[in-house]
């Protein structure tokens, strides 16, 4: 049992996942994002500290930053994505992946993230699931990157729309006081 079964019931999970290509028009707001990745990935994975938060501009409300458990079985939102816990109605931020309620769609995270990690290489894909009775269509840019103070991979995952057409929503972030 995770620790959400008692707020959602069983009206939601993943519907489709498919990988897509680093053109594909959905990926358009990251394609600088992408960009700066390969250039800097020559020798090895980018420093996370290549990707300073104000360098995200408009999409760091899209943003996750997830590092791997110890034995790599599932990850950690380090910080999960102003957009997605607004439009989720849960924050994530400090729990596993696996923790999410609907087990079938964390397992499909968990193992694109690992893809992602294994392969060393951004991974991009068009996941369309229900979330708490509503549809959604999201499209993952994965940038593994190194964190240079413990050495190990973590993900930066990007969050955007897979309707490239469809408006961006607006981060509700309001500040604890």
């Amino acid at each position: 049992m995770n620790d959400y079964s008692l707020r959602f019931r069983d009206d939601g999970g993943l519907m489709s996942s498919v990988a897509l290509p680093e053109d594909a028009p959905a990926v358009r707001p990251a394609r600088f994002l992408l960009d700066r990745w390969h250039s800097l990935a020559q020798d090895g994975l980018p420093a996370r500290s290549d990707f300073p938060p104000e360098d995200f501009g408009n999409l760091l409300g899209r943003v996750s930053l997830l590092d791997a458990t110890d034995d790599g079985s599932d990850f950690i939102y380090r910080i999960y994505a102003v957009i997605a816990a607004n439009k989720g109605g849960i924050d994530l931020t400090g729990k596993r992946i696996s923790s999410m309620p609907y087990p079938d769609y964390a397992a499909v995270l968990v193992e694109q993230c690992k893809t992602a990690l294994a392969t060393g290489k951004p991974t991009i894909h068009e996941n369309r699931f229900r979330w708490r009775s509503r549809a959604y269509g999201i499209c993952a840019v994965r940038l593994p990157v190194m964190e240079e103070k413990s050495g190990r991979p973590a993900l930066f995952v990007v969050d955007l729309h897979a309707d490239p057409n469809k408006k961006p929503d607006k981060a509700l972030y309001m500040p604890q006081v």
